[in-house]
């Protein structure tokens, strides 16, 4: 006769698996299904974005600051709040995996508080699908964020295939830091800044959203609308709208905007810059 072998519990080996094949197979399954759980409701936490939205250079208090999650089909809005004096905001949204993305409109520029509320600014900043903890809002993000999202943009509404909303949207941080609203790194290469006009291209659209956002002349969002009227003859009606019909139509009298400069920027009768590039050089290519 053969010795049986038992179990811790007294059981023989040879029957134990028969009587207890649901405790001994059931405990493993409940782990790894509690484990993808658990890997589940990581991947899809909500992120929490501390942020600030500013305008040449300044906090923007009262600004109304809304996240976005953008996708083939209309974007979900997944939060919204209002800036502090100092123009910084706090939100939180689960964006499951999809672009994300800020809008900032209205609010009073500490650049020149005079001017009170603005209701023309509208400013954007794209995430990506792994938001940074901080991220600023600004005119410097809103020329990165329109000029790589032109195609998939209609006022503050992106939609676009998965694909190529990451695509364009991994392309923002070449041109500005989300965190600090800055340059980014690619465009500070010599190819970007000293050998092409990309640097001063973007400077000079960041300065003329600039100038509309602290009304750095009279009427100074009216004339900024008039020169990015596209040959369509629509108007803007906010600075983000503006800027989509500059990135769309580069092409279309692009003196108009250069014009702004001087408006929004006079310089001193006695001073005198050493080389100027005209309109075209620095909105539309090389000079000829």
């Amino acid at each position: 006769m053969k010795p049986k072998l038992f179990s811790s519990a007294g059981e023989a080996a040879s029957d134990a698996p028969h009587r207890g094949s649901c405790r001994a197979f059931g405990r493993p399954w409940i782990v790894a299904f509690a484990l993808t759980a658990l890997s589940s409701a990581h991947a899809f936490a909500a992120d929490r974005i501390n942020g600030q939205v500013t305008a040449a250079g300044g906090p923007v208090e009262g600004s109304t600051v809304t996240l976005w999650a953008a996708s083939a089909d209309a974007p979900r809005q997944l939060a919204q709040t209002r800036t502090r004096p100092d123009g910084r905001f706090a939100l939180s949204g689960d964006g499951r995996g999809a672009i994300l993305y800020l809008v900032a409109k209205g609010g009073r520029p500490a650049a020149n508080r005079a001017v009170g509320d603005n209701p023309a600014i509208a400013l954007i900043t794209i995430l990506g699908s792994k938001p940074p903890a901080r991220a600023v809002v600004n005119e410097m993000t809103t020329v990165a964020s329109v000029w790589t999202h032109a195609q998939f943009l209609d006022g503050t509404a992106i939609k676009g295939p998965a694909l190529s909303l990451s695509i364009a949207a991994g392309n923002v941080p070449n041109f500005v830091d989300l965190r600090t609203g800055g340059w980014g790194e690619a465009i500070q290469g010599p190819l970007n800044s000293s050998q092409t006009p990309t640097m001063a291209n973007f400077a000079t659209l960041a300065d003329v959203l600039a100038g509309c956002a602290t009304r750095a002349a009279n009427d100074a969002c009216g004339k900024l609308f008039a020169a990015a009227t596209p040959p369509t003859g629509v108007t803007p009606t906010d600075m983000l709208t503006a800027a989509e019909s500059i990135a769309r139509y580069p092409w279309y009298k692009p003196e108009r905007l250069f014009a702004l400069l001087d408006q929004f920027y006079p310089m001193p009768a006695d001073k005198n810059l050493l080389a100027r590039a005209g309109p075209t050089c620095v909105l539309a290519g090389p000079c000829h």
